[in-house]
């Protein structure tokens, strides 16, 4: 099965075309615009490229968060306006196994999603020697100084996720950072979890696909309070 995978988690992105878990083409989304501009060109030009259709797409991959409110949006509504035209399925991924599965460590991973004030949400998932991703501490949005404490809690844990771009240079020096390249998700890597989720037919629905937020928005927040 063609699996057309997007991430848009963060400011940026980058879409993906696989056959099964192998990636036949990945592009990156540029970086002097917001994903809201270049996405669909992207999609466009990627699909063109291959010589493939829209209609030759089995299943839509989509990167469902936690991360960018508008970047969120855009890659979600996005997958649920190109499965109901073609008729594609749909998998969601979450940010933080897309991260953890693309990550070169055997052992226990924290994935950190930055969520301003001050706070991270945080999971800590760990990847067997196969590959297997399994989610050891649910996420949660705690303090950025809690989410250092992890290292106290499991051995052998590499820290990753967008969260690092902001606070990896206030880190404390024992802990160990993976390289900026495992910092975010991509789509190649969620084009591949798809594979494995549409092997066992775990689809998600159409209809019910939603962004997963960390929290409200400022505005909604401002409104419950009015």
């Amino acid at each position: 099965m063609k699996i057309l995978a997007l991430e848009t988690t963060e400011k940026f992105g980058s879409v993906a075309l696989l056959e099964g878990s192998r990636v036949l083409a990945e592009m990156m989304l540029p970086k002097d615009r917001r994903s809201s501009q270049t996405l669909h060109p992207a999609l466009q030009t990627l699909l063109s490229t291959a010589q493939i259709t829209p209609q030759d797409i089995g299943c839509v991959a989509v990167v469902a968060g936690p991360g960018s409110f508008t970047g969120l949006r855009v890659g979600v509504t996005a997958a649920k306006v190109f499965a109901y035209t073609t008729g594609a399925r749909v998998v969601a991924l979450d940010t933080f196994q897309t991260i953890a599965s693309a990550v070169p460590h055997t052992g226990v991973i924290s994935v950190g999603v930055d969520a301003q004030r001050g706070e991270v949400v945080a999971a800590v998932l760990r990847q067997s020697a196969e590959g297997q991703i399994e989610m050891v501490k649910e996420p949660a949005v705690i303090a950025v100084s809690d989410w250092w404490e992890h290292s106290g809690q499991y051995d052998d844990l590499l820290f990753a996720g967008p969260a690092l771009e902001r606070w990896g240079s206030k880190a404390p020096p024992h802990l160990v950072l993976a390289e900026e390249s495992g910092w975010f998700p991509t789509a190649s890597a969620a084009g591949k979890l798809a594979a494995e989720r549409i092997a066992s037919e775990l689809f998600d629905g159409v209809w019910s696909l939603l962004p997963i937020y960390s929290r409200l928005s400022a505005a909604e927040e401002k409104r419950n309070l009015g």
